[in-house]
């Protein structure tokens, strides 16, 4: 960890006399340098602070003691206090969905948090659609932020009320514009997304004909999307970005791409400098990392939104209780590790005790829960962060033969499936595969039953899946043997039990000691796996 003492160096070398005192900035920080930047139009001398958070679900601190919006908004603060500039507070996506307090109250909680936060602009990420229409456009009412999206509109192709492709705003004496693009899914009907490379040339022509002097694109890719549009368009001078989870930096010919870790476990400092004057214009980017933690102060206008949210959760499910001691850490970092984990391990035992089926599948994209559960008490609320889709995860069962079951597996460990959400985290069947062969031949060997018995194409076995890809084909799962389970689902939504409550019963059938189980479900033949 970089002391107080560096951190206050570093800002007072590369933030003109920046010296933040006490304990505004306690945490670590790392950063580069990157060569100057593309030529720019003259204009007054000034420099340009942005500060970045993206993919951020939770405005609380994670139980590992990591991030609190309340913390990046005191650094935000300390940053303005000591360099008597503006720095523009920006967020890149994901952050009305999911959440175990999204569940019930559809964003309104992070809304309310980046309110107090002061936020500055937000970009739409995939994730702000995955409730109603009526439920996002309730929350673009409630921000008092704008947002930014020029790809994605109402089905009609209108925009959707208060988010707009662009802006500019003048910082420093510096014209700066600012657009918006999200990464094209497959969204509801109520939403369309167009080619965001198309959108960005466009939004780039009218920044610069607005007359801006620094364009910075605030995006919510893929990784090698936003790489390629920086590649291409030599006139944006940085991309903001958001979409993956554990923080990523390139530089081409000085243009930065940064995005920091989910959940505010990081803030990203991007500052630009001009050099130069007239036809010899350039901007000089660096970027810094500041590690989000215990001990940074907190600003008290977040703090206190938070504390309200979370007193709503108890009002909501009840009272917290204790339903075990794990008597060491089970890391469950973002959504698992898309391989065979013993947290995935855990939870697809907990589903296939729950419904007394032979076998259990969950698919990794199911399990959000971005943190890790500490060595220590268990409880009901940590556990309902595991599950934040609450009807795409109630547990189906129904029968299906061993080839069909073969088929799954190779669904889940394909090209685009392995290292991704459909990965499957399984209970009750052993498979090996070769990520060298072809996807849809990929299982070499038996599949085979915890006792050693094989699992023959013929066989008949009980399967137990979540609905998401049982029922709604998600993450590429066609499952035809599952339609009447699913059918009679769609008539009585509680016939089939939440996941969440299978794990609660499966940990407190544990008797107060909460053991993940141990790895060898899963056998890959291509790579020598780390021990985990």
């Amino acid at each position: 960890m970089v002391t107080m003492g560096k951190v206050r160096q570093w800002l007072q070398v590369a933030m003109t006399s920046l010296a933040v005192g006490g304990a505004a900035l306690v945490g670590a920080c790392r950063g580069t340098t990157s060569s100057a930047v593309s030529p720019g139009p003259t204009g007054s001398d000034g420099v340009v602070r942005l500060l970045l958070v993206n993919d951020v679900y939770v405005t609380d601190t994670l139980r590992d003691g990591k991030g609190g919006l309340a913390r990046v908004a005191a650094l935000r603060d300390s940053i303005e206090q000591a360099t008597r500039s503006r720095v523009l507070f920006v967020l890149a996506g994901d952050v009305l969905s999911p959440s175990v307090l999204s569940k019930w109250y559809m964003g309104a909680q992070m809304v309310d948090g980046f309110n107090a936060a002061r936020l500055d602009f937000a970009t739409l990420g995939n994730h702000e659609f995955d409730n109603s229409r009526a439920s996002l456009v309730a929350r673009l009412g409630e921000s008092r932020f704008p947002w930014l999206s020029a790809n994605c509109s109402e089905a009609g192709g209108a925009p959707f009320p208060g988010v707009k492709g662009w802006d500019t705003l003048r910082l420093a004496g510096v014209k700066v514009g600012i657009f918006g693009t999200t990464v094209v899914r497959d969204y509801p009907a109520w939403v369309t997304c167009r080619d965001a490379d198309s959108a960005t040339t466009r939004l780039v022509d009218t920044l610069v004909s607005q007359g801006a002097e620094l364009v910075v694109g605030l995006t919510h890719r893929f990784i090698f999307e936003d790489s390629a549009t920086l590649y291409r368009e030599p006139r944006i001078h940085a991309i903001l970005g958001g979409h993956e989870h554990d923080g990523r930096r390139m530089a081409h010919e000085g243009r930065l791409l940064v995005k920091a870790v989910s959940n505010a476990r990081t803030a990203v400092l991007v500052t630009f400098t001009r050099e130069g004057r007239g036809a010899a214009t350039r901007w000089r980017a660096r970027d810094q990392v500041f590690e989000i933690g215990q001990g940074m102060r907190e600003d008290p206008a977040t703090a206190a939104s938070v504390q309200r949210w979370r007193d709503t959760l108890t009002r909501r499910i009840g009272p917290d209780r204790v339903l075990g001691v794990a008597p060491e850490p089970i890391n469950a970092v973002d959504s698992v590790s898309k391989r065979e984990s013993r947290f995935g391990n855990m939870i697809a035992d907990a589903m296939r005790v729950g419904t007394k089926a032979d076998v259990a599948m969950i698919n990794s994209g199911a399990l959000r829960f971005d943190d890790v559960m500490a060595a220590g008490p268990i409880s009901k609320h940590q556990v309902e962060g595991i599950f934040l889709f609450a009807d795409e995860t109630r547990a189906v069962t129904f029968p299906i033969t061993g080839a069909r079951l073969r088929a799954l597996l190779e669904t889940g460990v394909r090209l685009g499936g392995l290292g991704s959400g459909p990965y499957p985290q399984v209970s009750g069947v052993r498979f090996a595969f070769d990520a060298r062969l072809p996807s849809g031949s990929r299982v070499v060997g038996d599949l085979r039953r915890d006792d050693g018995r094989v699992i023959a194409p013929s066989d008949t076995v009980r399967l137990t899946f979540v609905t998401y890809p049982a029922c709604r084909s998600g993450d590429g799962y066609r499952i035809p043997e599952a339609a009447p389970t699913c059918r009679a689902l769609e008539q009585t939504p509680t016939a089939a039990p939440r996941t969440v409550d299978l794990v609660i019963q499966h940990f407190e059938r544990m008797q107060g000691r909460i053991v993940a189980p141990s790895l060898g479900r899963v056998q890959r033949l291509d790579v020598t796996l780390p021990s985990r």
